[in-house]
């Protein structure tokens, strides 16, 4: 990218009135900021695909220095740039394409079992749906991730609804208890 052409761009599209803020999708921290530098306006959002299926995300921030960090690809830093900058990170495929709420493209594998017996035992505990348990495992963590919901089903749609609430509730034990149960492995 052409970071001043990028800006101009954008400057003329505010100035019509046909852009009022500025997100990314699928930038590093490093990438945003060589953008925001030519920028006149705040980059307000990032999104990247973050659940507790995708965790690259997750997995890069506790395994520096670590040799199981060489199986993900996350750019290191991304999610401490955008918290620090007042960048919000909205998470697409949030729901794991509903891996753990009883459809997935391909074979279950044993952690992934485990997470949606997880998944439905917290949902029942708590009278929610495994819907709102993924989005508040996503809401609970630190860097307050925004799900981005990508179903046009309105039953699926109002199966989040509860998210914020088990967010506020989740316990860390239990929100670790659900990234263990689908890293398939204890953290290192």
């Amino acid at each position: 990218m052409e970071p001043a052409e990028v800006a101009s761009a954008v400057g003329q599209l505010m100035a019509e009135g046909k852009v009022r803020q500025l997100g990314v999708s699928n930038m590093s921290g490093a990438q945003i900021a060589f953008l925001q530098d030519r920028l006149e306006v705040p980059i307000v959002a990032n999104q990247l695909e973050m659940s507790l299926h995708r965790r690259a995300w997750l997995e890069s921030t506790v395994l520096v220095n670590h040799d199981d960090a060489l199986g993900y690809s996350f750019p290191h830093g991304t999610l401490e740039h955008c918290v620090a900058q007042g960048i919000e990170l909205q998470a697409y495929g949030s729901l794991a394409q509903g891996r753990y709420t009883g459809s997935t493209p391909d074979a279950p594998t044993a952690a992934d079992a485990a997470t949606s017996a997880l998944v439905a035992e917290l949902a029942e505990a708590k009278g929610v749906t495994p819907e709102a348990v993924l989005l508040g495992w996503l809401m609970k963590h630190p860097a307050r991730i925004s799900p981005v919901l990508g179903s046009s089903n309105p039953a699926r749609i109002a199966a989040c609804a509860d998210a914020a609430a088990v967010a506020a509730a989740m316990t860390r034990a239990e929100w670790y208890g659900l990234w263990v149960a689908a890293r398939g492995s204890k953290l290192p």
